[in-house]
């Protein structure tokens, strides 16, 4: 059997398994034997189904000190059919508890705990099935507030060169490479595109000793979601990405929610009642004079300020499925994401759905978009990715190259 590819040949599609609850290895070993499963039976029953796999700090230690954890987890991914193109190391910790908040940032990459988990994982990830180019997602450096002096961003930039000379011995040794990629997101380090880029050309691939590694190595992940949040426009950000020779390796596809006419009580009103104890919601605000104003999280949000009400727009960081449009009150980035689809879709080897927020969704709004459950929830999901996949590789297909007749 051949791996899921879609209609994108070499490309692999999957969805995050940050949905599922479950940190330890035991736990981790149930979402793939039931979840994800019953998931890949309704999707991909007949092809090997490609991972985004979760791995927090205590499944990833256990796999990398236990050969007989070791291979009990690799015979149940080959058993089930599955195999892992890439993993999402972002948070380290509890993803699933009462309150994650802005610890999902922490340990930052100026810590040896988090170059020691991502490497645990990197060297994981190479010895289960799957391609031979894979990828890591990781927190771009850390909370914002606590790394923006000179200093904070040299030291993380070393634990990450470090980290990218490790992942070139990796590829030597096991013949996997694997590229470590930062992801941008609000209120972290690297916030926007311009923030990322700017990093790389001054911290990484700056220094003589190690940047051929973190040329190979180190690269982003660009998360839809999060680029829309920060009004990002995304030709602008592939220009930018480009420009500076930095690496796409890893597509996260989700949407933000939309706020269309901030002035309507209801509609803001609407946007509100997100608001819940477990996730950051950082919301964002366009004014009319392109100044973008900011909040750490929906109960920060200053609804009663003029210039936000006058505002042309509110995006929010929180990820809703990603083939809604959105109702008469809230509407959402759905056509960011169709953009970066059509930029990319003969360029970017790994697609994988980002909706972890289900189980905080609205229970009315949750019901109504899911009718048949978590399951059919992600299914629909990469249905749709899978749809605007084909259609921007049929449509470039259909378009006459460059200097034709």
């Amino acid at each position: 059997m051949k791996p899921h590819r879609g209609e994108r040949g070499d490309a692999h599609i999957g969805y995050c398994t940050n949905v599922h609850p479950g940190e330890g290895l035991e736990a981790v070993e149930r979402v793939l034997r039931e979840d994800v499963s019953r998931v890949k039976a309704a999707w991909s029953p007949n092809r090997p189904f490609g991972l985004g796999l979760r791995l927090g700090h205590e499944a990833a230690s256990t796999l990398a000190q236990s050969a007989a954890d070791f291979e009990r987890f690799r015979a149940l991914l080959e058993d089930t059919g599955l195999y892992v193109f890439t993993v999402n190391a972002f948070p380290y910790g509890d993803f699933a508890a009462a309150s994650v908040k802005a610890e999902v940032y922490r340990p930052d990459w100026r810590t040896e705990a988090r170059q020691t988990y991502t490497l645990s994982v990197a060297e994981v990830t190479a010895r289960l099935p799957g391609p031979d180019h894979r990828t890591i997602s990781t927190v771009a450096g850390g909370f914002k507030p606590e790394t923006v002096d000179s200093s904070a961003q040299a030291a993380l930039a070393d634990r990450l060169l470090d980290t990218a000379v490790e992942l070139a011995r990796l590829a030597d040794t096991s013949g996997v490479h694997v590229r470590l990629c930062l992801e941008p997101e609000p209120y972290t380090t690297l916030e926007t595109s311009a923030e990322a880029c700017a990093f790389f050309e001054r911290w990484l691939f700056a220094d003589a000793r190690r940047a051929a590694q973190a040329r190979a190595h180190l690269g982003v992940c660009w998360d839809t979601c999060h680029q829309a949040v920060l009004f990002e426009d995304p030709a602008e950000v592939l220009a930018r990405f480009d420009r500076a020779g930095v690496t796409i390796g890893k597509v996260q596809v989700s949407s933000a929610l939309e706020v269309r006419a901030p002035s309507r009580a209801e509609a803001r009103a609407a946007l509100l009642a997100f608001a819940e104890p477990r996730y950051l919601h950082q919301t964002f605000a366009r004014a009319p004079d392109n100044e973008v104003m900011r909040a750490l999280d929906l109960d920060a949000v200053p609804a009663d300020d003029a210039r936000w009400r006058a505002a042309e727009a509110w995006r929010c960081h929180f990820h809703v499925p990603i083939d809604w449009a959105g109702d008469d009150l809230l509407g959402t980035t759905r056509d960011d994401w169709h953009a970066v689809v059509r930029l990319l879709a003969d360029r970017a080897p790994h697609w994988e759905v980002e909706t972890y927020t289900w189980g905080v969704l609205p229970p009315a709004r949750r019901d109504a978009l899911a009718a048949d459950g978590l399951t059919g929830g992600v299914v629909d999901e990469l249905r749709a990715l899978e749809r605007v996949l084909a259609g921007a590789a049929a449509d470039a297909a259909a378009t006459p190259a460059e200097g034709g007749a």
